[in-house]
């Protein structure tokens, strides 16, 4: 992580919302008309660009899997590129439902939902193989799937739902295996009547799973609920902590959770929870809703955290956890004044995220700043 960071190149490629992606030597983004961009981490120079059916706002993470690229768009389509030269190697149209959670890659399958575009009616969630041929969707009435990203867990696919639900499928067949609403009190002893929404990712760690979901600007849950790996069965282990407003996927650490709190245009925090009771250590108050995800960079046992605030003149921060607070390493306000919702990256020393003005940063220690337009 740069420690007091100035602006190494930036890129103008339009609206970004989405997570850089970073994989040997290269960035990758996915623009808000459909545009696939392929960068050089270090110069920012475009390497390649490759168009998709794409409308005016992209949310879906692309994913990579070292040899192809992986994007789906607002249109319905799934793609994917060649990492070297942008070749389209195949193409789907899939639904007019939208996409707009990330894509998951991992050990040869994709996953991802249907959005929660108008409302709720069956929606599918899909499992399909780098050759693009479909393995299974699991079709359910539901109010969507928005930035829900699956986890992969031993032989089973975990991922929530808008309207509060957590599924395990086994991820060879797309069987369902268990289905566990976080309101249901007679299956996790930590259930809450307001759950509300989960759209965030899951993430998981030792035995456990890890979301957020969000009720209102005011009320919302980090969730840790144990998970049999062996089985696919979700366990009445955990806990369920009220934090507000999240759409964060939590990171965890060293016995650490962090995750990012608060809507658009709204005050929020970063907030640092014990991973064994739930109980907050430490929040960071921010003017802005912390909608992404959090990054961590470790050195020693020194753990920084990075992110962006939800609002118009956005700024990226770096936090370090001191033990017992969130100290304020930097923070950085990019000059384009723009709106930022998606995650940052951290690569190589350097710090990488976009807004949706359209432009993308690669902030690090050192002199100069070199503007590149879209070529």
């Amino acid at each position: 992580m740069p420690t007091d960071p100035v602006i190494i190149w930036s890129a103008d490629l339009q609206s970004v919302d989405v997570q850089p992606i970073i994989s040997s030597g290269m960035i990758y983004v996915l623009a808000g008309n459909g545009t696939l961009w392929a960068l050089d981490e270090v110069t920012g120079k475009t390497i390649w660009k490759s168009q998709m059916a794409g409308r005016t706002f992209q949310t879906s993470t692309p994913a990579c899997d070292g040899e192809r690229i992986y994007a789906a768009t607002d249109s319905g389509d799934l793609a994917a590129f060649d990492v070297r030269t942008g070749r389209v190697i195949w193409t789907r149209h899939l639904t007019e439902n939208r996409f707009e959670c990330p894509v998951t890659y991992s050990d040869e399958r994709i996953y991802l939902g249907e959005s929660i575009a108008y409302g709720k009616k069956l929606k599918r969630y899909f499992s399909f193989d780098p050759d693009g041929n479909e393995c299974w969707n699991v079709t359910r009435v539901t109010s969507g799937y928005l930035w829900d990203g699956a986890c992969v867990v031993g032989d089973f696919a975990v991922w929530g739902d808008n309207d509060g639900v957590l599924l395990s499928v086994n991820r060879t067949d797309g069987i369902v295996v268990d289905v566990l609403d976080l309101k249901d009190e007679s299956r996790i002893g930590f259930a809450k009547e307001d759950a509300g929404r989960i759209r965030s990712s899951v993430s998981w760690k030792d035995g456990y799973i890890y979301t957020s979901s969000e009720y209102s600007l005011d009320i919302g849950y980090a969730w840790k609920i144990g998970f049999n790996e062996t089985t696919g069965l979700f366990e009445n282990d955990g806990w369920g902590t009220a934090v507000g407003f999240s759409t964060s996927t939590p990171a965890v650490y060293n016995g650490r959770v962090y995750l990012g709190v608060g809507e658009h245009g709204q005050t929020g925090e970063l907030a640092c929870l014990d991973d064994s009771s739930g109980d907050v250590i430490w929040s960071y108050q921010l003017d802005g809703g912390v909608k992404s995800s959090p990054a961590l960079s470790v050195a020693g046992e020194r753990v920084c955290i990075c992110f962006v605030t939800a609002k118009v003149n956005t700024s990226a921060y770096c936090l370090e956890d001191t033990g017992t607070e969130g100290r304020m390493v930097w923070s950085f306000n990019p000059p384009d004044k723009g709106y930022a919702v998606g995650s940052v990256a951290i690569s190589g020393g350097s710090v990488y995220f976009g807004t949706d003005n359209g432009i993308l940063y690669c902030l690090s220690d050192g002199v100069g700043c070199e503007e590149r337009e879209a070529e």
